[in-house]
């Protein structure tokens, strides 16, 4: 077994010690100036009603989802994004082999499940397979189909065995997407686990209210219950943002997750409110379908519509400048010229004309769905003036989150907002993306090069070569512009001073899983 830390991998590849598990718990936080309080009952305010708790039945896991399931459910591994390391959480020790095929982690022993079950290697090599098994038809099996099979070796022991080299594993081990937190085997094959869910949490839910509120409580059988400091969590549904900022001015609610340009830097600029902020990778997005049978699918128009879409613009009015423009989702790396096809109406209408000429099509007009909210209109609206100023038309139709992914998912559109989420490794996501036969290609990638290229990123062990290639995916993706930007992956929570020992909103989803109220 390979034992020693491998600086090529960037990340930590041997026995890591159960004496790490303080520092990891609570990655990327400050340590605590004051002695916790214990008790009380924290209330936040959520933009979108949560999709649910199974990794199979649920979809993709946005910022709300990834906020309340970390208070129910667990990964295995933690990731500190400071270091960007993994660190123990309910494995507390890994391990692999001298050809990176086989992963071997060590169970935390004594954990219990909320239903007092004993958390085993069966409840993690079940859950792992279920997602991999292409029958379920899991929307997050394409992130993780490197993993060929997981096996329990003993109780507290489980091997994942790899198709080939795949130097994302541990970061995907520790995400709080779908693929991560493991679930009790036997409530997920009672059917149930997506609203009654059972997991080895902090807390466990104890009443949902679609579209109003999820209520959790402290489990008192966790198995780092010292860590844990409030009586209950309230997650309320409050779509609107001003709804939102107001309530936590007001103390009705102590938390809030928001990406309004002008609440940000109000909030910034006062006294009673802690502003989170952190810098990361991905960023919204804009899909432009290209898939067989759309407009969309032809080249010469989407390049069109590309250099009629004005990243800028929304960034200053949407944003508010609190984002930055970006040309690739993989944040501070430096991938030099990728190509991006920047806002230009001129090179818009020259591309419009050559379209109609091709085609014989007269006016150009397209769908475009957004959220039904005000950074969605927003959206559209600047899209739609764009577009209208180069020679297209954009009918505008808002719906709801959940309708919008549905649609999305199911090819059901000509445009759409979206989003690439933050991680620790933008690999499987970026190869998820652009290979022809993924579940999660909602554009309709299909560049042999691209693919190619996708497949030699996904097996190489140096991060330096990886970064490389996933630079040249970018380049590539944006020649084809089937995905655009409008803003890159910064972050932003915010509390009330009372509220302690939340760390930053990494990737957008705020950890109060350890939160504390000061009376």
């Amino acid at each position: 077994m390979r034992t020693q830390a491998s600086r090529r991998l960037g990340r930590v590849l041997c026995l890591v010690p159960v004496a790490g598990l303080a520092a990891g718990l609570m990655a990327g936080t400050s340590a605590i100036a004051q002695e916790a309080k214990k008790g009380g009952t924290l209330n936040v305010a959520i933009e979108t009603d949560f999709e649910g708790f199974d990794a199979v039945e649920s979809g993709a896991a946005g910022q709300t989802d990834q906020t309340v399931i970390r208070t129910v459910m667990e990964p295995l591994l933690d990731w500190n994004f400071e270091s960007n390391q993994p660190e123990p959480l309910l494995a507390t020790e890994w391990s692999v082999n001298d050809d990176q095929t086989v992963w071997t982690l060590k169970l935390r022993e004594g954990v219990k499940m909320h239903d007092g079950s004993d958390f085993t290697a069966e409840d993690v090599a079940h859950h792992y397979n279920r997602i991999l098994d292409p029958a379920n038809k899991s929307r997050s099996r394409t992130y993780i189909s490197a993993i060929e099979r997981v096996e329990p070796v003993d109780d507290y022991t489980v091997a994942f065995h790899l198709k080939h080299p795949w130097s994302a594993i541990l970061p995907y081990l520790a995400t709080y997407g779908y693929s991560g937190p493991i679930p009790s085997s036997d409530q997920v094959e009672a059917g149930v686990q997506q609203r009654e869910p059972v997991g080895t949490g902090p807390y466990r839910l104890v009443d949902w209210r679609p579209g109003d509120r999820l209520i959790v409580e402290k489990f008192a059988d966790y198995w780092n219950a010292d860590e844990i400091n409030l009586d209950r969590i309230e997650f309320r549904v409050l779509p609107e943002n001003q709804t939102r900022y107001a309530s936590l001015q007001s103390g009705e609610v102590d938390v809030i997750w928001t990406d309004r340009g002008p609440t940000i830097v109000d909030a910034q600029n006062r006294d009673d409110i802690v502003t989170l902020m952190a810098e990361g990778g991905g960023g919204a997005t804009i899909n432009l379908n290209g898939n067989e049978g759309k407009k969309l699918a032809n080249d010469t128009l989407r390049h069109a519509l590309a250099h009629a879409w004005n990243q800028e613009a929304v960034t200053k009015i949407s944003w508010q400048d609190t984002r930055p423009n970006i040309e690739h989702p993989f944040g501070n790396v430096d991938c030099g010229d990728v190509r991006y096809r920047a806002f230009d109406l001129d090179k818009a209408k020259e591309l419009l004309a050559q379209y109609q000429e091709e085609t014989g099509e007269g006016d150009v007009s397209l769908v475009m769905i957004h959220t039904a909210t005000p950074r969605g209109r927003e959206l559209g609206e600047i899209y739609q003036q764009t577009a209208k100023a180069a020679g297209i038309t954009l009918e505008l139709v808002p719906v709801d989150q959940t309708t919008l992914v549905k649609r999305v998912y199911g090819g059901d559109y000509d445009i759409s907002g979206w989003r690439i989420g933050d991680a620790a490794d933008l690999g499987p996501q970026i190869f998820s993306y652009t290979q022809p036969d993924s579940s999660y290609n909602l554009t309709a990638f299909d560049n042999p090069e691209l693919t190619e290229l996708g497949q030699k990123m996904r097996v190489a062990t140096s991060l330096e070569e990886r970064q490389r290639m996933q630079c040249e995916m970018a380049a590539l993706m944006n020649d084809e512009a089937r995905i655009l930007y409008r803003g890159g992956g910064r972050y932003y929570a915010f509390t009330r001073p009372s509220v302690h020992n939340v760390p930053k909103p990494y990737g957008g989803a705020v950890d109060v899983t350890r939160a504390w109220i000061e009376e």
